[in-house]
């Protein structure tokens, strides 16, 4: 069975700080918040192993990074549901200005400030009602928790769509079609197989690509367009997950794996139980490049195991999650 998820959350800080060395390019701070019932990443058993896997799956990601400097933090939340999501992250974007924004998470990396103070750039949460497996010898029966990591991560990154069913983006009370709405850099690239664009520059949507929103796999769905990501396909546009029934935190926002059969990609809509992409395709890389990260590593740029010093935090939970979808990895 296939899987995957979105999500966003808010929670009060309170903790310690987690920190690589000088040579690392990301540092991660992960915030774990305890749901004081021993679930998840406070298991009496399996929680020390599970942040480890968490940290080692930041890292794996983080090598491709190795041009950019910043520190990146993060709510972890643990829950034990089995609806069938199995992990969902995301970061808010920069501002609640129309047009094409970035997330906190893209900005910081980018830009090297951090625009939302002292609150973090990005929520996790991991639903540990899944059947998990922790280290490089992935079980056909259980799910890659380091491959899982690295995709929710890069949603955080930017690789998400801010989209919604009707067009509409992030912003409340404008009139779709007419109104600049907000929506992620990545969306600035989605457009039809012949390269209309979905939202102008602008940021109004354009509702004559309504149907393609839910154009289903081929060329009546929606594309990644973008300059880099076209040169690694070929050529050509590049598929985007785009059903014919609108998965809320999946459509747009993914590869299409009903489409890319033949190969197994980080940031496809839905993951198999057993071994998954840990790496990041020509396709990925475009993509990552269009929106912004230009710099980059086509190939991953290893940090030793020893050098990845991360650490964790107690946080009191008030917040809210955003997007999540049914038994995926948004």
């Amino acid at each position: 069975m296939k899987t995957k998820t979105i999500f966003l959350a808010s929670a009060l800080t309170a903790g310690l700080l987690a920190q690589q060395p000088a040579q690392a390019a990301l540092t991660f701070q992960f915030n774990y918040i305890d749901p004081g019932n021993g679930i998840g990443f406070f298991d009496p058993s399996l929680g020390a192993a599970r942040k480890n896997a968490l940290k080692q799956g930041a890292a794996m990601l983080g090598a491709y990074f190795s041009n950019y400097n910043a520190t990146l933090t993060f709510d972890v939340i643990s829950e034990k549901t089995n609806t069938g999501a199995l992990a969902s992250a995301g970061s808010d974007t920069i501002n609640f200005n129309s047009g094409f924004q970035n997330t906190v998470v893209q900005h910081k990396i980018l830009n090297g400030t951090d625009a939302n103070g002292a609150a973090v750039d990005g929520k996790i949460n991991w639903d540990f009602g899944q059947p998990w497996d922790l280290d490089d010898n992935v079980s056909t029966s259980a799910f890659d928790f380091k491959s899982t990591a690295m995709h929710e991560l890069l949603h955080a990154f930017g690789f998400s769509s801010a989209i919604g069913k009707n067009g509409g983006g992030f912003l409340q009370g404008v009139t779709v079609g007419q109104d600049a709405d907000q929506y992620f850099v990545y969306d600035k690239f989605v457009t039809d197989h012949d390269g209309n664009r979905m939202v102008d520059d602008s940021g109004v949507f354009q509702t004559s690509e309504l149907p393609d929103l839910t154009g289903g796999t081929g060329t009546n769905g929606a594309f990644f367009s973008g300059p880099n990501a076209k040169a690694a396909n070929g050529g050509n546009p590049v598929n985007l997950y785009s059903p014919t029934t609108w998965a809320e935190g999946s459509s747009i926002a993914h590869l299409d794996d009903d489409f890319f059969t033949s190969q197994n990609l980080l940031m496809e809509q839905a993951t198999d139980t057993g071994p998954s992409a840990r790496t990041l395709s020509a396709i990925e890389i475009g993509i990552l490049k269009d929106i912004g990260y230009t710099q980059v590593s086509t190939t991953p740029v290893p940090i030793p195991a020893a050098g990845w010093l991360f650490g964790t935090g107690m946080m009191a939970l008030f917040g809210l999650r955003r997007r999540k979808t049914g038994v995926s990895q948004a």
